[in-house]
């Protein structure tokens, strides 16, 4: 049996730091899908996930994961399960994330290129995190 998960898509926030034993935080990020409806017409339809993360990997994307970036997380599902203020049980799936890498570069590290006369646009550092 396999539980993973490999997800691409933007920020919807900044990281939320949540206060536990250990470092951790809790990210919204937003994917995308197409396809199209019986009239052959092409329909975009958004998913919304919470993404946790623990450790160090907790500590990276506290720092580094702002909304509107674009990341990569990979990690497993979690559902669990807790009662609410009104006595009513609730049910929520995350993704803990093992991993997190960063696909874009924030705006004001584009500029700071672009002044140097640097045209390369790759992975901001540090663009891959692992949790461990």
């Amino acid at each position: 049996m396999v539980n993973r998960v490999f997800l691409i898509g933007n920020l919807t926030r900044d990281a939320e730091t949540i206060a536990a034993k250990s470092p951790m935080t809790r990210m919204r990020l937003a994917t995308n899908s197409m396809s199209r409806d019986a009239d052959g017409n092409l329909k975009e339809y958004s998913e919304f996930h919470t993404v946790i993360a623990f450790g160090r990997l907790a500590e990276i994307c506290a720092a580094y994961c702002v909304k509107g970036r674009r990341i990569a997380v990979e990690g497993k599902l979690r559902t669990r399960d807790y009662e609410d203020s009104n006595g009513v049980r609730k049910y929520v799936t995350e993704v803990v994330a093992d991993s997190m890498k960063l696909l874009d570069r924030p705006d004001g590290a584009r500029e700071r290129d672009a002044d140097a006369g640097a045209g390369d646009t790759s992975t901001f550092h540090p663009s891959l995190a692992t949790a461990g």
